[in-house]
């Protein structure tokens, strides 16, 4: 399943993670900022950022059931810059689900959008995709606007849906047919 990536954009690379991708990795997921509107633990430990790099680069990808991480890279510096992650049927049907994060720095350029617009088209025929999900904080207004670009619905919106970090959280669902990125 590995023969999509990598998949390179005018300014991107979406590829697999290497295990020396924890630095960077790590420097994004314990940035406050970065992580405030999101699901993983803030502070981010390094091991932890070094254990999930080389579970990342060891797994082969999208395997069923599962979630499977994709570094960004920037092509011109070649920094890792965010991450996307895929999970492959871990909902019902055959749904998609995707979830997201860049690195203070590398956000309000566009990247995430350029990177999802070339990576879901290629994930429908190998994933036998109809249907892309993605959950979000409704307080992530930039996550938002990026999934309805692309032609994510809005649906449903669930108060009090998670405890993140000492919070209740308000999250609104978003889905896109598959069908929609090859018509």
């Amino acid at each position: 399943m590995n023969t999509i990536l990598p998949i390179t954009t005018e300014r991107l690379i979406i590829r697999p993670f290497r295990a020396d991708d924890a630095t960077a990795f790590h420097g994004w997921r314990n940035d406050a900022d970065v992580a405030r509107l999101t699901l993983w633990d803030y502070p981010y430990a390094m091991d932890t950022a070094e254990a999930f790099c080389s579970e990342m680069a060891a797994m082969t990808p999208f395997p069923d059931g599962e979630w499977y991480q994709l570094m960004i890279e920037e092509r011109t510096s070649g920094a890792a810059i965010g991450d996307i992650g895929v999970g492959n049927r871990v909902s019902e049907g055959y749904e998609v689900s995707i979830g997201y994060s860049l690195s203070r720095g590398a956000q309000g350029k566009g990247y995430m959008g350029e990177a999802l617009r070339a990576l879901l088209p290629a994930l429908i025929v190998p994933l036998e995709v109809t249907t892309f999900f993605a959950e979000i904080d409704v307080r992530n207004e930039g996550s938002g606007r990026l999934l309805e670009k692309l032609g994510f619905h809005r649906g449903r919106t669930y108060e009090r849906r998670s405890f993140v970090k000492g919070e209740w959280c308000d999250e609104a669902d978003f889905t896109l047919a598959a069908e929609q990125l090859t018509s």
